[in-house]
């Protein structure tokens, strides 16, 4: 069975999500990739309702992305959790959420968290 891959890279939010309350007060920068796997209704149809919309995918993570939460873990998981409810098509898929500037001190790297599903 033949299957397709869309992929988002570098999708950047400012958002507030963090333990520490001065994240969730004032925000961080974040970085989003996304990898969807899926079958296709039929690969060689020119039709968008046999695909998943990659703007739609977009969506899905800017208002997940928008939703203060402590855990970057959990807001990969409700993008996912988001995905598989809308398109049950989907094999597998990951979403890698980096915070681009952590507060850890002394601390000059970003940070990251892949949920793969």
């Amino acid at each position: 069975m033949p299957e397709m891959t869309i992929s988002l890279h570098a999708c950047r939010f400012f958002a507030h999500h963090g333990v520490m309350p001065q994240e969730l007060r004032a925000g961080n920068e974040f970085e989003v990739d996304l990898q969807v796997t899926y079958i296709p209704v039929n690969p060689l149809s020119d039709d968008l309702a046999g695909t998943i919309s990659y703007a739609d995918l977009y969506e899905i993570v800017r208002i997940e992305m928008q939703q203060p939460r402590q855990l970057l873990e959990t807001v990969a998981a409700s993008i996912a959790g988001r995905i598989r409810q809308l398109y049950p098509m989907v094999t597998s898929g990951a979403v890698s959420i980096t915070k681009l500037t952590p507060p850890i001190r002394s601390f000059t790297g970003t940070a990251t968290v892949t949920y793969k599903f």
